[in-house]
């Protein structure tokens, strides 16, 4: 099934973007993730692309973030987000101390990303981070969005997810020190009608509650607690140097 392309997935339905300047609170551990490394490297200087504005800026409040994105809607001016293309044409070059990149390449083809992840490269300075969290191929997060997501949101959805040679390609664009792990990252809510009304907007899918909550728990896994629903979100976290 050919990729559904990130303007057929974002263009086409610009309230996906709102979704990301909106509450992402039951995401935290995935930001937290990379915050704790964003930190350890005394970043100051950050790109994020593409856009994950209210996830990065509930945490990221010491440093200058760059907000960046392909698809720009007007009614987010008041983010500052600059439009820009594969090629990250418009951002300057050799000066970030670290690129931030959240599950957001998995709607560009391999040629795309290929571009994507050479331009991350040129906007790095010498010795600069991308730290990307990204969808594997064959994960149960890749079978959630494919499988469910895809057939209850209008745009479709069929990603082009991180491959097992990934990592050969960030050393061919000329990346150092490149590791790769699978994370299971938890989304908490308060409760399955807290998870209904943020799933639905987030992945801008119609379908019924019931059937939401038994496929996200046989996909996903579901853990219940007293007061939480905790659901297992697996994305693979990548960091390479510049």
């Amino acid at each position: 099934m050919p990729t559904t392309t990130y303007a057929e997935r974002f263009a086409r339905n610009t309230e996906l973007i709102h979704a990301y300047a909106d509450d992402n609170s039951p995401r935290m551990a995935e930001i937290a993730h990379l915050y704790t490394i964003l930190k350890r490297l005394k970043a100051k200087n950050v790109l994020n692309v593409p856009f994950e504005g209210n996830l990065v800026r509930t945490i990221a409040r010491n440093e200058d973030i760059t907000f960046a994105d392909f698809v720009v809607p007007e009614t987010l001016q008041a983010w500052n987000i600059l439009q820009t293309d594969y090629e990250l044409t418009g951002i300057s070059l050799d000066h970030f101390d670290a690129v931030l990149s959240i599950a957001g390449i998995h709607h560009l083809t391999d040629q795309e990303q290929f571009r994507f992840i050479t331009a991350i490269r040129r906007v790095l300075r010498k010795g600069g981070r991308l730290l990307m969290v990204e969808v594997k191929s064959g994960s149960s997060t890749s079978r959630f969005l494919d499988t469910f997501v895809g057939r209850y949101t209008p745009t479709g959805h069929a990603g082009n997810y991180l491959k097992n040679d990934f990592v050969r390609v960030l050393a061919r664009v000329g990346y150092r020190r490149i590791e790769r792990k699978t994370v299971t990252h938890e989304w908490v809510f308060d409760s399955e009608g807290h998870l209904y009304m943020w799933m639905t907007k987030f992945f801008g899918i119609r379908v019924s509650k019931p059937i939401l909550i038994r496929r996200v728990g046989e996909i996903l896994g579901m853990k219940r607690d007293t007061d939480t629903l905790r659901i297992n979100w697996k994305l693979d976290f990548v960091t390479a140097q510049a």
